[in-house]
C-alpha cells in the first residue's frame, strides 16, 4: 500500500510540475525560518548545560532599593564569600572573582590580550572545566601560577607541554602555567582564556575592597549542596550583610546559574524575564512564517481539488475506503514536506554564515548534534501532517456519485471563502512583520540620532594597561605636541557605560524622599574639553585653578533631582569629603542610550585611569594623525601593544541588541511576504487556466486587456485589503506597547501603516498581474478552436 501511494505521489509532483514548485519552495522557504529559530531555540537553552554539577551552581546577588526603586546587582562584599563558606552549612563551596576583563600576555616575543579574571581556587570546585593537564585549584593556590586553557595554550607554546612554562602578565606578574582546561564553549556564562589567582588583588592592600562589607566590588559564586532548599537559604541571606553592616542596604540572594541565561533580567528585585523573551518572541514569528506556508499548501490543494475530484470517485467505486484515502493525499504531502526540507537545509547552510554575524552567535548544523537533528525531522513530519491533513479529509470526503460527474461542492461560495479566508490570514501576519520591521527601524534611527552632548567624531579611547597610568602625563604631553591633536584627558569609564554609582551623597536641603542612586567617575583635567561637552554653567576641571582636587562637576539631571537652588556653582556637596561644585554638564548619553539620563557626579582624580582620551582635527589627516599617535604610546610604553577604539563607534554598538531583533523582523517578514507570494501566483495561476474559454469569449465581444486584467485580479485584492484592515488595531496597539518599553522613542505615525499598507498591494499586485496580463494577451482562437 505504501509503495503503491509513493508511486502515485511521484506522479502527481511530476504532472503538476508548477504546482509542486510552488509547494516545494514556500514549504521550503517557511521550514528554513523554523530550522534557525530552532538552531537559535537550542543554542539558547543549552547554556551552561556543560556543567556537570550545574544545578547546584549559584550566583550570588543583591537587591537595593533606592528612590522606591529595587535594583539587582551581581557586585558583592569582599568578606562574603568567606562568610558563606563559615557560616552557611547549605553552601559547599564559594570564590570570589574579579571581573571579566582582557590581560596583556607575553611570553617570549609573543604578545596579546586575552580574556581572563582574578579567582579563588574554590571557583574549579565550583565549576566542573574539564582538565588537560595539571591542577587548577592547586595552582590558584599558588600566588605564582596561573590556569589557562587550551586554545591560550597551543597559541603561546604550540605543540609543547605547557605545565612550568612562564607567562608574564600585564608586565606586572611573572606566573608558572599550572594547569591547562578544555576551550570554554561558546554557550556559557563564564568564557574566559586565563585564570589568575585571587591572591595577587589581596596583596595589593585594597583593604577598603576586600575587608568592608560596605563596599561592593567581586563576584560571588556558590556551590550548594543538593539537598539545600533554597528558598529557606535565600530567607536567611535575605539581612545576612546588614548583620555585618547595619548602614547597608544590600539583600543578598543565591541564584541559579541554570536560570541565570534566559531569566537574568530583574524587576523590583525579582526575576522578569530576559533572553526568554526573545526566544518566545523569534518562536512565536517563525511559527507565524511556517503556518503560512502550510496555508499555502491548503490553499493550492483545495483550489485544485476539481481536478482530483474523478480519481476520488473511481477509488471509492472500485473499494476504496475513506482512510486509504486520507493516506495516498497524506503520503503526497509528506512527500513534498520532506524535499522541501531537503531543500531547506540547503537555504540554512547558505544563510547560516550571514544569520551568525547579524545574531553575533556560532549556530552551524553538525552532525553530531542528533537532539538538534532529531528535532527537524519532527518539524518536518508535523508540517507535512499540518499542510496536508485538511486537504486529505476535503478531498476523501467527496461522494462517489457526485465526485464522477465532476461537481466537487453544491456550495462553491464556501471554497471561494475558505481560499480568501486563508490568503487574508496569510497577508494579515505578512503585514503585521512588515509594520514591525518600519517601526523597529525608526525606533533605531530615533535614537541613533538622538544628541549624544559631546563630541563623538575623531574622539578615541585608548585601554590603559598594567601601570600605563602611571605614565599618563608624560603621555599627554608627548601627545599634545603632535600637530592636529586638539586635547588629552582620562578617566575611569569610556564614555560609554558607567558602572559606579552611589546614593551616599549628601547636598544642602536634601530631604528623607531624595534617595536616588546616582553615577559617580573620576576624570582627568581638561575632561569636558577633550570630550567636547557643553558646561551650562561654570568650569572645567584645570590646573590653571590650582589642585582642583576638591572641586566636582554635576549633570542637569543631578542638579534638577537634588533640588538644587541657583547658582549651583559653588555648591558645597559631601562625597567622603567636601567637595565644591565648579561646573554644570550639559545632560549627555550613557549606558543605555534608549534611556533617559540619569544624574552623574564626575570627580578630578590624579591617577588610577582606565582610560585616556585623544580628541584630534576632523579633517583629512586624520589616519596620519592616528599613526603618531600610535608611534607616540609604543615610545612611552613600548611594552604595550597599542590599541584604542574610535568612540562613535563603541557608540553604536549599543544598538546592536534592537539592530538585531530588526533585522530578524526584517528577514522573517520577508520570508513570510514571499511565502504569500508564492500562493497567490499559484491561485492566479490556476484560476487563469480555469477560465480561459470564459477570457476567450470576453476577448471575442471586445473585452480591453486592461478589462480583463481588472477582472482576473480584483478578486486576489479584497483578501489583501481585509487583512490591511484587520491589521491595522492589532499591530497599532503592539507597537505601541513597544515603543512604550523605551523612555526615549519616537512617535507612531500613521504613514508607517500606510507604508506597509502600500507595500502589500503593490506586492499582491505585481504578483498576480502577471498571470492576469499572460491570459488577458493570449489568443482566443486557442483557447475557443474546441468549441
Amino acid at each position: 500500500m505504501l509503495s503503491n501511494h509513493l508511486k502515485i505521489a511521484f506522479r502527481n509532483l511530476t504532472k503538476n510540475r508548477l504546482y509542486s514548485f510552488l509547494n516545494i519552495v514556500g514549504l521550503s522557504v517557511g521550514l528554513a525560518g523554523g530550522i534557525l529559530v530552532l538552531l537559535w531555540t537550542s543554542f539558547e537553552v543549552s547554556f551552561n548545560k556543560s556543567h556537570t554539577n550545574l544545578p547546584s551552581i549559584h550566583l550570588m546577588m543583591q537587591n537595593q532599593t533606592q528612590g522606591g526603586v529595587t535594583y539587582t546587582f551581581q557586585s558583592m562584599p569582599g568578606p562574603l564569600a568567606a562568610g558563606l563558606r563559615s557560616e552557611f552549612p547549605e553552601v559547599e563551596w564559594a570564590a570570589r572573582t574579579s571581573w571579566n576583563s582582557k590581560y596583556l600576555l607575553t611570553v617570549g616575543e609573543k604578545k596579546t590580550y586575552e580574556r581572563g579574571f582574578y579567582a579563588e581556587p574554590d571557583l574549579f570546585n565550583i565549576f566542573k572545566f574539564p582538565v588537560l593537564a595539571g591542577n587548577p585549584i592547586a595552582a590558584l593556590r599558588e600566588s605564582g601560577s596561573v590556569v589557562i586553557t587550551e586554545r591560550t595554550a597551543k597559541k603561546f607554546f604550540g605543540s609543547e607541554d605547557p605545565i612550568g612554562k612562564t607567562i608574564r602578565v600585564e608586565n606586572e606578574h611573572t606566573l608558572i602555567v599550572g594547569a591547562v582546561i578544555a576551550d570554554i564553549p561558546a554557550n556559557s556564562t563564564l568564557i574566559f582564556d586565563v585564570v589568575m589567582p585571587f591572591s595577587i588583588i589581596e596583596r595589593l592592600n585594597l583593604s577598603h575592597i576586600n575587608s568592608s562589607w560596605g563596599n561592593n566590588s567581586w563576584q560571588t559564586w556558590v556551590s550548594l549542596n543538593p539537598q539545600t532548599d533554597l528558598t529557606a537559604l535565600n530567607a536567611k541571606l535575605e539581612n545576612y550583610i546588614q548583620t555585618k553592616n547595619p548602614e547597608a542596604g544590600a539583600h543578598a540572594m543565591a541564584y541559579p546559574l541554570a536560570q541565570y541565561h534566559l531569566y537574568g533580567k530583574f524587576k523590583d528585585g525579582k526575576p522578569n524575564g530576559g533572553r526568554i523573551q526573545i526566544i518566545t518572541m523569534l518562536g512565536i514569528v517563525g511559527l507565524f512564517v511556517l503556518l503560512i506556508a502550510c496555508v499555502n499548501f491548503m490553499n493550492l490543494a483545495t483550489a485544485r481539488s476539481a481536478g482530483r475530484a474523478r480519481e476520488v470517485g473511481v477509488r471509492k467505486v472500485v473499494g476504496a475506503q475513506r482512510r486509504v484515502i486520507v493516506g495516498q493525499f497524506l503520503t503526497e504531502a509528506l512527500v513534498m514536506t520532506f524535499l522541501a526540507l531537503i531543500l531547506s537545509l540547503v537555504w540554512v547552510q547558505l544563510m547560516l554564515p550571514a544569520f551568525n554575524r547579524m545574531a553575533e552567535k556560532e549556530l552551524s548544523l553538525g552532525w553530531a548534534n542528533w537532539p538538534v537533528w532529531s528535532a527537524i525531522l519532527a518539524l518536518g513530519l508535523v508540517t507535512g501532517l499540518v499542510s496536508g491533513s485538511y486537504p486529505a479529509l476535503f478531498l476523501s470526503k467527496f461522494k462517489p456519485a457526485v465526485a464522477l460527474k465532476g461537481q466537487v461542492s453544491t456550495n462553491k461560495n464556501a471554497g471561494t471563502l475558505l481560499r480568501k479566508g486563508l490568503v487574508t490570514f496569510q497577508f494579515v501576519i505578512s503585514i503585521f512583520l512588515m509594520i514591525t520591521t518600519l517601526v523597529i527601524h525608526r525606533q533605531l534611527e530615533h535614537i541613533a540620532s538622538r544628541p549624544l552632548g559631546y563630541d563623538s567624531e575623531n574622539l578615541i579611547s585608548i585601554p590603559v594597561r598594567g601601570n600605563m597610568s602611571d605614565n599618563y602625563d608624560v603621555l599627554k604631553q608627548s601627545l599634545l605636541q603632535i600637530p592636529g591633536v586638539k586635547s588629552v584627558s582620562a578617566g575611569t569609564h569610556n564614555l560609554i557605560n558607567y558602572g559606579s554609582n552611589t546614593s551616599g551623597i549628601e547636598w544642602p536641603g536634601r530631604t528623607g524622599d531624595q534617595d536616588f542612586l546616582i553615577s559617580v567617575t573620576d576624570v582627568g583635567y581638561d575632561f569636558v574639553k577633550t570630550s567636547g561637552m557643553k558646561l551650562a554653567d561654570g568650569r572645567d576641571f584645570s590646573i590653571d585653578f590650582g589642585a582642583d582636587t576638591m572641586a566636582c562637576l554635576l549633570n542637569e539631571t543631578a542638579v534638577r533631582m537634588m533640588g538644587l537652588k541657583e547658582p549651583v556653582v559653588g555648591t558645597v556637596i559631601k562625597y567622603d569629603t567636601t567637595r565644591t561644585v565648579v561646573g554644570v554638564l550639559k545632560d549627555f548619553v550613557f549606558n543605555n542610550p534608549e534611556n533617559s539620563t540619569a544624574p552623574m557626579a564626575v570627580f578630578l582624580s590624579k591617577s588610577d585611569y582606565n582610560h585616556f582620551f585623544v580628541q584630534f582635527d576632523n579633517n583629512d589627516q586624520w589616519k596620519n594623525h592616528l599613526a603618531k599617535i600610535e608611534a607616540s604610546a609604543q615610545k612611552i610604553f613600548p611594552e604595550y601593544p597599542f590599541e584604542f577604539r574610535f568612540v562613535k563607534e563603541e557608540y553604536q554598538k549599543s544598538f546592536e541588541g534592537i539592530r538585531s531583533a530588526g533585522v530578524m523582523a526584517n528577514t522573517f517578514a520577508l520570508l513570510a511576504i514571499f511565502i504569500s507570494c508564492l500562493g497567490l501566483f499559484g491561485l492566479s495561476a490556476f484560476f487563469a487556466e480555469k477560465r480561459t474559454k470564459e477570457i476567450g469569449i470576453r476577448k471575442v465581444l471586445g473585452a480591453s486587456t486592461s478589462g480583463l486584467w481588472l477582472f482576473l485580479s480584483k478578486d486576489f485584492f479584497k483578501p489583501v485589503l481585509l487583512a490591511f484592515v484587520l491589521t491595522l488595531p492589532v499591530a497599532a496597539f503592539a507597537m505601541q506597547k513597544l515603543l512604550s518599553s523605551f523612555d526615549y522613542h519616537t512617535e507612531l505615525t500613521w504613514d508607517i501603516f500606510a507604508i506597509a499598507g502600500l507595500v502589500a498591494i503593490a506586492i499582491a499586485v505585481f504578483t498576480v498581474s502577471f498571470q492576469s496580463i499572460k491570459a488577458a494577451l493570449a489568443n482566443p482562437v486557442s483557447s475557443l478552436r474546441s468549441e
